[in-house]
């Protein structure tokens, strides 16, 4: 779970390039326990696979996904999901607790 946490907190500061990022899906690959969920649609609406492995190294069970664009190999998305019990907070299994979503990856020109 921690590669995935990993993958997305990359995703969020760093531009990966096509080599990169396949580096990064054939690492994710290669991880013991990672699923694959299926087909999905992310919150943005966008059609990607999604790749998930569920643990409670936290503390609660939950399921973390990465959302990954079939022709690009962009990440989408990422997701944590409670999946069986909430301990002392108060909300409704599944519950999503953290959610983030890749909406805009691009170069730009350094400001001068």
């Amino acid at each position: 779970m921690q590669y995935l946490e990993s993958i997305a907190e990359l995703a969020g500061v760093r531009l990966l390039n096509p080599a990169q990022r396949a580096a990064a899906l054939r690492l994710l690959a290669e991880l013991p326990g990672i699923t694959v969920t299926g087909t999905v649609t992310d919150r943005a609406g966008r059609p990607g696979e999604a790749f998930s492995i569920t643990s409670d190294f936290h503390g609660l069970p939950t399921q973390y996904t990465v959302i990954i664009d079939p022709g690009s190999g962009a990440l989408l998305g990422y997701e944590e999901v409670l999946t069986k019990t909430a301990g002392r907070l108060n909300v409704t299994i599944p519950a999503v607790i953290t959610n983030r979503s890749y909406l805009v990856a691009e170069y730009t020109t350094m400001p001068r």
